[in-house]
């Protein structure tokens, strides 16, 4: 066993000593405390020394370490070998383990000196989960060794060879630890009987759904510039996170709807929590192919069994409370209550669209050899209806001071039958969904826009209503973006170009250039055979490109590369405007995997031919300045929470 495993086992022994001491003591036990918090320190202690000394082995190149090798090469630049280290399945456990135990030494440190029943149950709980993570960390084992010392590595995966992966996992595994701070807390209350958290259980789920908005953005920023100009696939992993945000956002479209009588907001904490599990099952354990998932594991049904287990201890903890897990309240004849409870299904039933989606393959899986798996289609049309009833109730809580139910009715109905009329028409587009959606989403855009001037003179909770209203337009707006976008994108593919020609497509003048060969370069080890060998990690082909569109020309560079270990990777060409994006990239053709290959070697060959896909996306920056708008409204309730902490508000609605 090595040393950074040694130091992982004594901080499991370390924890569990300190689970001991907590489920053992009262909050006037002060040394069996103290002694559970001195082991905890130090287990924090060994959990950092082990990430740093996995750090260490990606910047000093130790390819006998198993993920170093597999991750990274020699020249592979020091700021890529540091967000290397979590992106193989053992390193990125790891990490969200250092982060889980930074969250559970600060909660310790925070209530070491005011202890109370709810924060040594809160500990406790928070520990096992910790211990849990640590666990599986060891059965991924980051510091698994080869026999003999390997003289490189196979090079970081060229799609993670980004400026996102530097801030994309950390921030969505900060968001993770929220969640799971949340729920430690929401149990601990619910065994104990004591309410003192409400205000930290708040700004947990407050941080998470800032922290998942964002990973989520940055996610499909980052496919946007890698993966061929698709920010949003559908894709399992994908969906799993959106489950977990739309659980979360549930949460917080309660509003007044569910009172302290009900479970109700417990229960959504539990969902979350369920939800965030079964996200990280999927990518742990590999039950679906996704490029974002790790290969099939153990570590997916030891998750789904920690989810079954703490489910359980859930409901179990919820016998001496004398209330009833499910219940509502509002006025049937209060537009904003009608709205709320319509928003809040809304969610949830896009929740079960979407679970259903990425859950129906591997149940069918079980049962027959290649189960059907739902398309894009699935997801666009079956959400489509409860994506419409979510504008409508955000339409709504705008305006439920200016006009009536039945006014409401009329408007949603009068921009509904307006979405009718213009699907035969093929007008603004020529897809049925966006024509039939758009009337209602310009609708929304103008009653969320009237509810944030209405508001802005307002002092009494100005920054809460300023935030929801943000929100609020900035889900228009990403809709906007998404409908229009999607539904006017063209495509064109260019076949059979020739270096130094021009030609037009979608309305643009291209002109190619010569190519320009780069020959291998880095350095990555292979096994051909019995044969080990050192080899260029990659080889590229550079052209030159001017655009003309719009009356303004554009010089910009196309690139392709093959890589030793990954194929090819093509870095697309986007182009932004006020109206749009122009989004260009290569694909091989046989005479440019032919000089790429001889690249590799050594040798320039120039390209007879080239292959280009060109595509014209309408409009797709109003989906980041949505999600930008988003992020904002999530944010301000936070900051001000920070500034001015209290603890009666549990909901930004």
């Amino acid at each position: 066993m090595e040393i950074e495993e040694l130091f992982m086992v004594f901080a499991v022994l370390l924890l569990f000593f300190d689970l001991m001491q907590l489920l053992r003591a009262k909050p006037r036990a002060k040394r069996k405390l103290e002694y559970g918090f001195y082991a905890a320190t130090l287990a924090f202690g060994l959990v950092v020394i082990s990430y740093g000394m996995l750090a260490q082995g990606f910047l000093r190149d130790d390819f006998s370490l198993k993920e170093v090798y597999k991750s990274s090469s020699s020249s592979l630049p020091v700021a890529s070998k540091l967000f290397a280290t979590w992106s193989a399945a053992g390193g990125s456990l790891l990490l969200l383990s250092l982060i889980i135990a930074v969250f559970y030494f600060a909660y310790r440190y925070k209530t070491n000196e005011k202890r109370s029943r709810l924060s040594i149950s809160a500990s406790a709980i928070l520990n096992f989960i910790l211990i849990f993570f640590l666990i599986l960390t060891l059965m991924k084992n980051p510091f698994e060794r080869f026999p003999t010392i390997l003289p490189d590595g196979r090079g970081l995966n060229p799609q993670l060879q980004a400026f996102w992966m530097s801030i994309h996992p950390p921030i969505v595994f900060c968001a993770y630890a929220f969640i799971l701070l949340a729920f430690t807390l929401v149990l601990a209350s619910m065994r104990t009987g004591e309410r003192t958290e409400n205000a930290s259980i708040t700004f947990s789920l407050r941080a998470a759904w800032l922290l998942l908005t964002l990973g989520i953005a940055l996610g499909g920023i980052w496919a946007y510039e890698v993966l061929w100009g698709g920010y949003w696939s559908w894709d399992p992993i994908e969906t799993g996170s959106l489950i977990t945000w739309l659980a979360l956002t549930s949460y917080f479209h309660l509003g007044p709807l569910a009172k302290d009588r009900s479970l109700t907001k417990e229960l959504m904490v539990l969902l979350t929590f369920a939800a965030l599990v079964f996200l990280s099952a999927l990518t742990r354990g590999g039950f679906r192919a996704s490029i974002h998932a790790y290969a099939l594991s153990p570590a997916g049904p030891a998750l789904l069994l920690f989810l079954l287990g703490m489910a359980i201890f859930f409901f179990h903890s919820k016998r001496k409370i004398d209330k009833p897990f499910f219940s509502f309240e509002f006025e049937k004849s209060s537009l904003l209550s009608i709205s709320l409870l319509i928003g809040y299904w809304s969610l949830i039933l896009i929740f079960v669209v979407c679970l259903f989606g990425v859950v129906s393959p591997i149940i069918g899986g079980i049962f027959v050899a290649n189960p059907p798996i739902p398309t894009v289609d699935f997801y666009n049309t079956w959400n489509f209806p409860f994506v419409m009833s979510f504008v409508a109730a955000l339409i709504g809580c705008s305006m439920y001071n200016r006009m009536s139910l039945k006014t409401f009715a009329v408007l949603v109905g009068g921009a509904l039958i307006a979405g009718v009329i213009l699907i035969p028409l093929q007008f603004p587009t020529h897809n049925l969904l966006a024509n039939l959606g758009l009337p209602l989403l310009m609708v929304g855009l103008l009653a969320v826009t009237y509810g944030l001037a209405r508001d802005l003179p307002k002092r009494k909770s100005f920054v809460r209503r300023l935030g929801r209203n943000i929100l609020h337009l900035g889900i228009i707006i990403t809709l906007i973006g998404v409908f229009v976008s999607s539904a006017t994108k063209q495509v064109s593919i260019i076949q059979d170009a020739r270096p130094n020609t021009s030609l037009e497509a979608l309305g643009l003048g291209i002109q190619f250039k010569n190519f320009t060969v780069y020959r291998g370069t880095g350095s990555v080890y292979i096994q051909i055979g019995e044969n080990p060998a050192l080899v260029p990690e990659h080889s590229a082909l550079r052209m030159d490109v001017v655009i003309e569109q719009g009356g303004n020309t554009y010089h910009r560079s196309l690139w392709i590369r093959l890589y030793t270990h990954y194929s090819y990777v093509s870095t697309p060409l986007i182009v932004t405007t006020w109206t749009g994006d122009t989004y260009l990239h290569m694909q091989p053709t046989a005479s440019m995997s032919d000089s790429l290959v001889h690249a590799l070697g050594g040798m320039e060959v120039l390209p007879e031919d080239l292959a280009i896909t060109v595509e014209v996306v309408p409009m797709v920056y109003l989906v980041w300045v949505g999600v930008a708008l988003m992020s904002i409204g999530v944010a301000m309730p936070l900051i001000n929470g920070l500034i001015r902490p209290t603890g009666k508000k549990t909901s930004i609605d």
